[in-house]
């Protein structure tokens, strides 16, 4: 997936880096699925690309949690990527995310031009894909409303994704996340009081403070560093590193990531 995302005319053609990764949530209390290119995040809104298509797709048979089971996983691939393609074939486009949730997939992209969309959508839906239901919305979005504000993840879902990532890295090396092990955790913040709040309510919960530093030259000029031994199974990590996110904002302070040895 996610091949020929932008379009052919090489005079306006977009280079920008891809960064796909996902994360769950609910949306409209439904279990939700997002994909998306974290490395818009910095580029958004682009210039002159402030016309979104949403292209939804319902699915044939969702399982009960209403994403795509296992047979039906490469068709709805393949209807992404012809999509993708077929636009990106007419116009400049960005594809900014998907969304599976509820029995859809909904693919969000932006372009610089509507010319032709519709016959294109159609085409290619009614031609390739005809037992298939779909529904497609154009609107302006110059902002990239969308995108930042529905398709990014909050900052609970965004530690989400880092998460993931580390314990990946650590399976690759032979990990065994069942193992307990000394687990370090960075929190920042702008005032001390704050930092000397926080490290009493960590000490009770079993913390030890491994280091303190401040740097007056960054806005959370004091940093902290703390440990304690733990598993590394992801849904254990994800428990007690949003309950450290959940105590450093009622300190007014702001969680930085985690790590630790590899244990065999």
């Amino acid at each position: 997936m996610f091949k020929n995302i932008f379009g052919k005319n090489k005079q306006e053609k977009l280079e920008i880096q891809q960064n796909w990764s996902s994360f769950f949530c609910r949306i409209e209390d439904k279990p939700a699925s997002i994909r998306l290119n974290l490395a818009l995040k910095p580029l958004a809104p682009i210039k002159d690309y402030g016309k979104q298509i949403c292209v939804s797709v319902k699915f044939m048979n969702p399982d009960e949690s209403g994403f795509t089971t296992r047979e039906e996983f490469e068709m709805i691939n393949a209807i992404e990527d012809t999509i993708i393609e077929n636009i990106s074939s007419k116009h400049n486009i960005v594809f900014a995310g998907a969304i599976k949730t509820d029995g859809r997939i909904d693919l969000y992209i932006y372009t610089q031009s509507i010319k032709g969309i519709d016959d294109i959508i159609n085409s290619t839906m009614q031609t390739k894909f005809g037992d298939y239901q779909y529904v497609f919305d154009i609107k302006e979005d110059e902002e990239w409303k969308n995108y930042h504000n529905f398709l990014y993840p909050n900052p609970f879902e965004f530690q989400c994704i880092k998460n993931r990532e580390v314990t990946f890295q650590l399976e690759q090396n032979g990990d065994n996340p069942e193992v307990k092990r000394m687990v370090d955790h960075w929190i920042d913040f702008k005032d001390k009081n704050n930092l000397k709040s926080f490290i009493d309510s960590a000490v009770a919960k079993g913390f030890e403070v491994l280091s303190e530093q401040q740097n007056d030259h960054e806005e959370f000029k004091f940093s902290l560093n703390i440990a304690k031994e733990d598993i590394t199974v992801l849904s254990e990590v994800n428990d007690y590193v949003w309950e450290l996110m959940e105590l450093a904002k009622d300190n007014n302070g702001v969680y930085g990531g985690w790590g630790c040895p590899v244990v065999n």
